[in-house]
């Protein structure tokens, strides 16, 4: 038997409702949905105020979820009022008034058992905001023995006389207020109390806060719990709290952030015991939870002039008890534009990580990868070994230093050449990103020294780079970023036929100059396509703009030059790409399509480029 299916009514991707009826009551279940129309005034205020009351409103926010019944109506209702006139007080305005009328009825004067008549399509539901006048700082009074860190740090926070006065300022105070306590040696500090009266009047508020300090407390000890396969003398070591000091956040702080970057664990909390003793001690509670030691992952890139790329790994979190990695990796690229195997870009490597061998914040990394690489400037066939520490000075700054061995086997303009290179890489790193897929504030930098030794010829030279990115939130709520990258590099001490070409700078393509062909941008043999460079400039500005919670866009323009001498001359100009992006903000990171052309295309480059991948392009 044939059945024939109903007609599409509606239709709906990504969380946005495209036609049809979205009856998002019946696909939730609700019984007797109370529908409604809301609408919010302003009698006073700016058009900001506006805006923020508009965005906090449950009633605005759920207007498409209706609730169940007229209890359910009313119950919204009275949360929106408390929630809205709290919105207010965080602005300043103690004065406000708001009031909610549901039928043209004020929600006080309706009881739950009452029949709600409800017009054909929904019933109108009305705020009416008054704000009235921001209200300043009057008096601010601290608990006997405050001195003048616990005033700082409440001046600190903007609760000071004549300021303008908010909720979040008394939030804020409050928590400073505790923090002075604790950076005192006294972690059991709380806020006990608090009055808060508004002067409508002279329409300020005059602020107590009541803390009690508790006991000064020196640190006993180090219990670790929750632990299975992790040793916990190896937990203690990387923690590296210091045993018979006074406490100190920042000391459980810095603990937290050192056992937080262990692969093998999940989670981690750093926090002193419910209580100190008699004596006025206390130990420090360390509670894990481990992850599964193994795990298998994978990734997928396209570009349309770079191809399809695939990677997959393996991973071990604690080979031996004291949270050393072991991770196995496989990566093919050029899938789609690769006429051969031997144009397949392919790389395998062997991964061993050991945390904690010269203290709890340096690392030692070795590394084996084998590689096969053919883009257009070069065919390379070679291994690379390298033996790295890096000590991390704190939660931003880190260096890394070590000794690498490079061989490969290069066919390019200069011909066919192995190449044995040694070399020495000094890299500092400073990331005060907030997020690495998706950062909104903060900067990261990167600056390379690294001289390096060609064996077979005696060649001797440097190569030097620095890269930076910066991110900047133009709103609160993180809806448009500014995002700018710029990056230069140089190679002193030998010619260009000296470098082998896979050390030689490049430009374009994605993460670089989108828009050119992959490494193409610099200097160029007619017959052999381009050789790479001594020197590169490039950089990068993108806008970063949600359009929704799930949906982003982002215009971007990158420009890029190398040029065959040190110096930065020759003739070589920037080439410049722009284009739009498409983000879609998924649990994993954003989901990056981009669309760009080259401004400036010289004969041969491509009329557009398309990039897919994970997180933001830089």
């Amino acid at each position: 038997m044939l059945v024939a299916a109903p007609p599409a009514e509606a239709f709906s991707l990504f969380g946005f409702h495209l036609w049809g009826e979205d009856d998002a009551a019946a696909s939730a279940g609700i019984v007797d949905p109370a529908k409604y129309m809301v609408s919010l005034e302003l009698s006073d205020g700016d058009t900001e105020l506006r805006d923020k009351l508009e965005a906090a409103s449950l009633l605005i926010s759920q207007e498409n979820f209706p609730p169940s019944g007229l209890v359910g109506l009313l119950q919204r209702a009275r949360d929106d009022q408390s929630n809205l006139v709290a919105k207010l007080y965080e602005r300043g305005y103690f004065g406000g008034i708001v009031k909610i009328s549901i039928g043209s009825r004020p929600i006080e004067e309706i009881s739950p058992s009452d029949e709600l008549r409800l017009l054909e399509d929904a019933v109108p539901v009305e705020i009416a905001v008054t704000a009235g006048p921001e209200f300043t700082v009057g008096k601010v009074s601290l608990p006997r023995g405050s001195g003048e860190a616990q005033f700082s740090a409440v001046e600190a926070e903007g609760l000071v006389a004549g300021d303008l006065a908010t909720s979040r300022k008394v939030e804020r105070a409050e928590a400073a207020l505790v923090r002075s306590w604790q950076e005192m040696g006294h972690p059991y500090a709380a806020v006990t109390g608090q009055d808060v009266v508004a002067d409508h009047a002279q329409t300020t508020l005059d602020v107590g806060i009541c803390v009690e300090p508790g006991p000064l407390v020196v640190i006993s000890g180090v219990e670790v719990r929750g632990n299975d396969r992790l040793d916990a003398e190896f937990i203690v070591q990387q923690a590296d709290i210091a045993v018979g000091s006074h406490y100190h956040p920042a000391i459980l702080e810095r603990a937290g952030r050192r056992l937080s970057k262990i692969e093998a664990l999940a989670s981690v909390s750093v926090r002193m015991a419910d209580a100190a003793s008699a004596d006025g001690t206390a130990p420090v509670i360390i509670e894990v939870a481990e992850r599964k030691p193994r795990t298998i992952g994978g990734g997928v890139s396209y570009s349309s002039t770079d191809g399809l790329g695939t990677e997959v790994y393996w991973m071990h979190r604690n080979l031996w008890g004291r949270g050393e990695t072991l991770r196995l990796e496989a990566e093919i690229a050029r899938i789609l534009v690769a006429d051969e195997l031997d144009d397949y870009n392919g790389r395998v490597a062997a991964l061993y990580g050991i945390p904690g061998v010269l203290g709890p914040d340096t690392r030692f990394d070795l590394k084996l990868t084998g590689l096969q690489e053919s883009p257009d400037p070069y065919d390379r066939r070679g291994f690379v070994a390298e033996a790295l520490f890096t000590h991390e000075f704190d939660e931003r700054l880190s260096l890394t230093t070590g000794l690498a061995y490079d061989w490969s086997r290069i066919d390019d303009v200069f011909g066919r050449n192995n190449y044995s290179l040694l070399s020495l890489p000094l890299i500092a790193t400073y990331d005060s990103r907030d997020s690495l897929l998706d950062p909104t504030e903060g900067m990261y930098a990167r600056a390379r020294f690294e001289p390096q030794y060609e064996t077979s010829e005696g060649s001797l030279y440097l190569e030097t780079d620095i890269e930076m990115r910066n991110y900047f939130a133009l709103d609160d709520g993180d809806r448009f970023i500014i995002a700018m990258r710029g990056l230069a590099g140089t190679i002193w001490g030998s010619d260009l036929g000296d470098i082998p070409a896979h050390r030689r700078f490049y430009a374009g393509g994605g993460g670089s100059v989108r828009g050119y062909e992959f490494l193409n941008i610099g200097p160029t043999s007619e017959a052999f396509g381009p050789t790479g460079g001594l020197a590169r400039v490039e950089g990068s500005l993108e806008a970063r703009i949600k359009v929704s919670k799930n949906i982003g866009i982002v215009p971007f323009i990158d420009a890029g030059f190398v040029t065959e001498t040190s110096g930065f001359g020759g003739d070589s100009e920037f080439q410049v790409g722009a284009g739009l992006g498409l983000r879609y903000y998924s649990p994993v990171g954003p989901l990056r399509l981009d669309f760009a052309v080259p401004l400036n295309p010289r004969d041969g480059d491509p009329d557009f480029a398309v990039y897919f991948g994970i997180g933001q392009s830089f």
